[in-house]
């Protein structure tokens, strides 16, 4: 939800401080998923999976976890208008380590875990990110974008214990899904709160969000006519592939923001252009071939 900055900034401002404002969540996100790799190692051996901290001492992985929670904390005091943003922050930094870390251990809390991931990596991000203004995170148009991001996350959380609930069972982790709760009907609820919200958002930040209107209809318009026909739309929605809306969440929304702000300055170009990138795996899917996959065949000899 890092471009979520450019919805709340002032049109005039520098890109230098919207980039400031990514490199704050990104920090903050890289800091949930290494607590939560360290949290896991054991459970990870058990069933027989990759886990990127296995290997790390304890110094290298607490040094690790020290500077992104503080690079994220430090960043938000350059950009912020007042206390509101570095505290979210804060906050943010202590949910995500209480979802992955015992004694509260708060991913094997059934519900309460998803709400608690969903608030960590997305709810709390955008309140911080819209106190880039004076009392911005008590305008109506950051609370709906907060529980539009709620929404998204609890939609990415019930899917990512579905795709993970083999092996947590096999490792013991007892998760919402391996615990029996019923994760199509959150993934259900939660898209269909996405709507209402994304539909509240795009009119409470009018005329900033014109451009975000318009990447919407081109995501429309897409979908309905240029959409390559694959898996059902029962399976898209339980998988990231071809999950709806993401193509419109990270790729056109960011694109589309960076994009309207270049006629204030150029340098937007450049973070247009890194979202881009970032996103493209979604233009891939969204033209329905692997651009990267051709290139490489063209750019491989033939075997003998």
């Amino acid at each position: 939800m890092g471009a979520a900055a450019l919805l709340f900034t002032p049109p005039d401002s520098s890109a230098s401080l919207v980039l400031g404002i990514i490199a704050t969540v990104t920090f903050w996100a890289v800091f949930g998923y290494a607590v939560n790799d360290v949290a896991d190692r054991r459970d990870d051996r058990r069933a027989g999976k990759t886990n990127r901290a296995a290997e790390l001492s304890t110094l290298s992985w607490g040094a690790f976890l020290l500077l992104a929670g503080s690079l994220s904390l430090g960043l938000s005091l350059l950009w912020a208008a007042d206390a509101a943003a570095p505290v979210l922050v804060l906050v943010g930094l202590m949910l995500a380590a209480a979802y992955s870390l015992p004694p509260l251990r708060l991913k094997e809390r059934g519900a309460v875990g998803l709400l608690a991931g969903a608030s960590a990596q997305w709810l709390l991000p955008v309140l911080a990110l819209s106190s880039v203004e004076p009392w911005g995170w008590v305008r109506p148009e950051s609370w709906c974008l907060a529980f539009l991001g709620l929404a998204i996350g609890l939609r990415w959380m019930a899917v990512h214990q579905l795709d993970d609930a083999s092996a947590d069972r096999k490792a013991g982790v007892r998760t919402y899904v391996t615990g029996g709760g019923r994760a199509w009907h959150v993934i259900v609820g939660a898209l269909l709160s996405e709507l209402g919200f994304l539909t509240a958002t795009l009119w409470l930040a009018w005329p900033r969000s014109i451009p975000a209107v318009l990447a919407l209809a081109f995501w429309i318009v897409q979908q309905a006519f240029l959409r390559p026909r694959g898996e059902a739309f029962a399976k898209r929605l339980q998988g990231y592939g071809q999950a709806p809306l993401a193509e419109y969440y990270f790729l056109l929304l960011p694109l589309a923001l960076a994009l309207g702000r270049t006629r204030f300055s150029s340098a937007f170009l450049i973070v247009a252009g890194a979202f881009l990138l970032l996103g493209w795996g979604y233009v891939e899917r969204m033209l329905g071939f692997n651009f990267s996959h051709r290139l490489l065949r063209r750019a491989s000899p033939p075997l003998p």
